[in-house]
């Protein structure tokens, strides 16, 4: 699976202009690198759990006209024995996706290193630019995994058989589906290329 230089060209300017943002994001608010960084954190976790949620919600109450409800609470103290079961922490269908997109990506870096060590020397370079999606990815989802193996020094086990289900359907959707390789090259590989080969 080959990608052009022309698209290699594209998802290097991606990743400049998401720099650039940041840069220019950093001067005009004034706010220092770490929060700023925080902040960005923040985002994809929330992009990969509560917001994904949320436009769901939202369809399941337009198109069938189901509403869900849920309790806002605010982080009390050890004083409040009455309301105490308000505020713990308890384990949702929300820690699902993250964790999916943290083991996939994972997966991907060691699959994408054993691949480059069977297929040689040729290989390396297009493996960087993977490599360097999906570690920028956990490096964004970090604090969410140090979370979820931090709170009660194990994570449920219902959320890692959703997520590496998950995952494996993906992977394996993504290596049916196989976008990165032309109708020609797939004829060619089983041999039915014809005249057009």
């Amino acid at each position: 699976m080959q990608i052009s230089n022309y698209a290699g060209f594209w998802f290097i300017m991606l990743f400049v202009s998401i720099f650039t943002t940041g840069i220019l994001e950093l001067r005009w608010s004034g706010v220092g690198i770490e929060d700023w960084w925080r902040n960005e954190q923040f985002w994809v976790i929330g992009g990969t759990s509560a917001h994904l949620f949320a436009v769901f919600q939202g369809l399941l109450k337009v198109l069938a006209g189901i509403d869900t409800n849920f309790t806002v609470t605010a982080k009390g103290s050890d004083d409040d024995e009455d309301f105490a079961e308000l505020y713990v922490f308890k384990w949702t269908t929300l820690l699902i996706p993250p964790t999916t997109v943290l083991v996939v990506n994972m997966v991907g870096i060691v699959a994408g290193v054993s691949y480059a060590i069977n297929s040689g020397y040729q290989s390396w370079g297009p493996l960087f630019g993977k490599l360097f999606f999906s570690i920028w990815v956990i490096v964004h989802l970090y604090p969410f995994l140090k979370g979820l193996l931090g709170r009660q020094n194990r994570t449920p086990t219902i959320v890692i058989v959703w997520s590496i289900l998950l995952a494996s359907i993906f992977s394996l959707l993504w290596v049916r589906i196989d976008p990165f390789t032309s109708d020609s090259q797939k004829a060619a590989a089983r041999g039915q290329c014809g005249i057009n080969c």
